[in-house]
């Protein structure tokens, strides 16, 4: 995870693994044959997900692996209420290398059957744009806003989430 994802976007191990012992996290690897190839990370609430993280390794990107992936994920979580996820807004980044990365994305996931839900959020200092996938969509972003709160109040207590994640 940590050549996929920036240091400030990463969840301490030992919150991970809590959460997996405790039932509400998935860790899902992708494979082809016998090498894997990418992988989830999910959060449960009820029957809906926070797909929390999600990379293909870099030497299998750009070979439609990470489209694959999502048909997967919506197809396992087929009977699931609601799947939302984050993608870094390009919109906050002054580094042109960084919003090309960025713009292409949430190019990538809107192409790929995700959807906007005009909900930005700030968590712990990265600022996000959340998409939804899946069958069932949120009616509107407030209640987007309520689904992201109580996934995260799962991993946190409510005064560090009042101090390190709000709605934009």
């Amino acid at each position: 995870m940590v050549i996929d994802f920036p240091k400030d976007e990463l969840k301490p191990l030992k919150m991970i693994l809590q959460s997996v012992q405790d039932g509400f996290y998935d860790c899902l690897g992708l494979f082809e044959k016998e090498e894997m190839v990418g992988y989830t990370f999910m959060v449960k609430l009820e029957n809906s997900y926070l797909i929390d993280y999600i990379a293909i390794f870099p030497e299998h990107r750009n070979k439609g692996v990470g489209a694959n992936l999502l048909t997967l994920i919506d197809d396992y979580l087929g009977n699931a209420d609601r799947i939302i996820g984050e993608v870094e807004d390009p919109a906050y980044t002054d580094d042109e290398q960084q919003k090309t990365l960025q713009t292409r994305r949430l190019g990538f996931y809107l192409r790929n059957n995700c959807y906007d839900t005009d909900l930005r959020v700030e968590c712990f200092g990265v600022k996000y744009i959340i998409l939804e996938a899946g069958k069932k969509k949120c009616r509107n972003k407030d209640e987007v806003w309520d689904l992201y709160s109580r996934f995260y109040k799962r991993f946190i207590t409510e005064e560090r989430f009042e101090k390190n994640i709000r709605a934009l």
